[in-house]
């Protein structure tokens, strides 16, 4: 599931960060006055998918890719437009990374201690 979710922020972040994005995206992101950081998300799209694949780093890319959902989400609540797909890859990025055990969630025994008594010989 993450590699679906890192292709689409791949695919998408080098359009914007190498200038080959469609006209209609750049059109809608000037609307939503974010044309003149374009390049900058795009090389954030694509760090973060970089970094949702490599297994040592899939926390910390589950949170980028996290934040830059919540931030589109957050732009279309703000334009009115619809969010709900943006809301089902949110959801898809956790699920994936639950699945492939990049986060712990529901985890029994995140937070217990052990004491030195209690270790087996």
């Amino acid at each position: 599931m993450n590699v679906l979710v890192a292709g689409l922020l791949i695919f998408a972040g080098s359009g914007k960060a190498f200038g080959f994005a469609p006209p209609d995206v750049v059109e809608k992101m000037n609307s939503f006055g974010l044309g003149d950081k374009l390049q900058l998300i795009g090389y954030g799209e694509l760090i973060s998918a970089l970094l949702l694949l490599i297994p040592k780093t899939s926390p910390l890319g589950t949170l980028l890719v996290s934040g830059f959902w919540g931030g589109v989400i957050c732009i279309h609540m703000a334009h009115h437009d619809d969010f709900a797909f943006p809301s089902i890859l949110l959801a898809v990025t956790w699920i994936g990374s639950f699945l492939r055990g990049s986060v712990p969630l529901l985890a029994g025994n995140c937070c217990a201690t052990t004491s030195p008594a209690d270790a087996q010989p």
